[in-house]
């Protein structure tokens, strides 16, 4: 093969402290990454912590206000990310069943 094919492949995951353990199939790793997105994106809806920069002027532009008939307004900056995140995590909850069929889903997770 390639030289350095014999390297132990380190897989980074942007945002996560983590070294995939060595060994495993590719459907594996990509379990095991699709698992920590998922256990990260819970963890960010349970906590409420969406990753929105405090400072006003590091968000991207708000698109007008959407508001429900009791005058609520309805596309909040957090509602969007919230929503954002859960459409991920959906996503992501798909493709680990595919991978595993035996994945149970966080127990807050809701199909939409």
């Amino acid at each position: 093969g390639p030289l350095g094919s014999t390297m132990e492949q380190k897989t980074v995951i942007p945002g996560m402290p983590t070294v995939i353990p060595p060994g495993l199939t590719r459907e594996q790793e990509r379990a095991y990454i699709v698992q920590l997105q998922i256990e990260d994106l819970t963890r960010k809806l349970r906590t409420g912590d969406l990753g929105i920069p405090p400072n006003p002027e590091d968000r991207s532009p708000s698109p007008e206000p959407i508001y429900n008939s009791e005058g609520k307004r309805l596309n909040t900056r957090e509602f969007r990310t919230r929503k954002k995140l859960e459409e991920e995590r959906h996503n992501l909850i798909t493709e680990m069943v595919a991978l595993n069929p035996d994945f149970k889903p966080p127990a807050d997770y809701k199909p939409p």
